[in-house]
C-alpha cells in the first residue's frame, strides 16, 4: 500500500472515531497511529479527501468529510451508493437507477492509486483494483465513506 493511501485511510478512521477541531489535534492523533506528517502534507490530504471544517452544532467547528456535507468528489458515494460487494480485486458498487456514472466519475476524480479504472452502467459500477489487497483497502475506504442501508 502506498504511503499516501495509508495516510488517507488513517485520516478517515480518526475522523470517524472522534471529533477533531484543528489540524494540530489531527496531527497528534495521526502520530498516535504511527503516522508523522507536516501540516502542509496534512492540508493536501484533507483537500484530496474532500475534508473541511464544518460547524459542530455547539458554536465551534470540526473536520468532516466534504462528502458528508454534499461537497467534494466523493459526495455522490455518500448520496447514492446502496451496496458494495468485492470479489478479490473487483468491486461492484450498486446505486439507484441513473446514478452509476456520476458516482464513477467521483471515484475517478479522487484517483486512488489502487484503482486501475471504473466501468459504469445505469445502476452498477465495476471498480478494477490492482490486486486483492488493494481491492480490500478500497472496499474498506468506500464503506467508511458510504452511508449504506442495512
Amino acid at each position: 500500500m502506498s504511503t499516501r493511501s495509508q495516510r488517507q485511510e488513517v485520516i478517515l478512521r480518526v475522523l470517524a472515531r472522534k471529533p477533531i477541531r484543528n489540524q494540530s489535534e489531527l496531527i497528534d492523533e495521526l502520530e498516535a497511529e504511527g503516522f508523522s506528517m507536516t501540516q502542509s502534507t496534512l492540508s493536501r490530504e484533507l483537500k484530496s479527501l474532500g475534508i473541511a471544517k464544518t460547524p459542530d452544532g455547539h458554536g465551534g467547528y470540526r473536520y468532516a468529510s466534504g462528502e458528508s456535507s454534499g461537497t467534494g468528489p466523493l459526495s455522490s458515494v455518500v448520496a447514492f451508493v446502496r451496496r458494495i460487494e468485492r470479489a478479490q480485486n473487483l468491486i461492484v458498487v450498486k446505486t439507484p437507477p441513473g446514478n452509476a456514472q456520476g458516482v464513477a466519475h467521483g471515484l475517478d476524480e479522487v484517483d486512488w492509486d489502487e484503482v486501475m479504472g471504473t466501468i459504469a452502467g445505469d445502476d452498477t459500477i465495476l471498480l478494477i483494483c490492482r490486486g486483492d489487497a488493494e481491492g480490500e483497502r478500497v472496499e474498506s475506504r468506500l464503506r467508511a465513506i458510504a452511508v449504506l442501508a442495512d
